[in-house]
């Protein structure tokens, strides 16, 4: 829209909203806005990129954002690691196959943990991906929907989680949860 001349000014809340990378906050600024001739306006921090003044404190105020950013995102993954060695599970976003998340904890829902135990003994008898997956759409459906690719139940043969087990990056932890499969069917699979 600003290469078509459709845009003369970007109005924003406060910078971090734009941006919370100084380099891009930059290249928007100097690179796309101001040589489209569109106005940028930040209605919190009042800054002005058309002064000299304006766009160094847009490049301070960016830097700071940006900063922020990567601190979030330090504080985030400690906080991920502590809960996997307490044995939880990182939540955020929906519960994987197998299992509700309530107050915190991994607790198994029944339904789709006979689809997971049937997967596995499935594939330990020599049942294809391609033919599970024909097998798992006929048969059942999950809290996602179908089953619908070879990756996703590549993906659940995998996971530790299904013998009570939470990985982080390199380290798997003793999960608090349920297991839903043996550690013997898992590591034959």
């Amino acid at each position: 829209e600003i290469d078509r001349k459709e845009v003369d000014r970007v109005v924003v809340y406060k910078l971090d909203r734009l941006s919370r990378s100084q380099k891009n906050t930059l290249f928007l600024i100097e690179d796309v806005f101001m040589k489209n001739g569109v106005d940028f306006v930040d209605i919190t921090e009042n800054l002005d990129s058309s002064t000299p003044i304006g766009r160094m404190m847009i490049g301070v105020m960016s830097a700071f954002s940006q900063l922020e950013r990567e601190w979030i995102k330090e504080r985030m993954a400690m906080g991920h690691e502590a809960r996997a060695k307490a044995g939880l599970y990182h939540g955020g976003g929906p519960a994987p196959i197998g299992y509700d998340y309530e107050d915190g904890l991994l607790v198994i829902d029944p339904y789709e943990a006979m689809q997971i135990r049937y997967l596995y003994e499935e594939y330990a008898k020599g049942t294809s991906l391609r033919e599970l997956k024909r097998l798992m759409n006929e048969k059942y459906k999950t809290k996602h929907g179908a089953w619908t690719s070879d990756s996703s139940i590549r993906r659940s043969l995998s996971q530790k989680l299904y013998i009570g087990k939470i990985d982080f990056k390199e380290d798997t932890y003793d999960g608090l949860h349920e297991p839903i499969v043996s550690k013997e069917l898992f590591d034959e699979v």
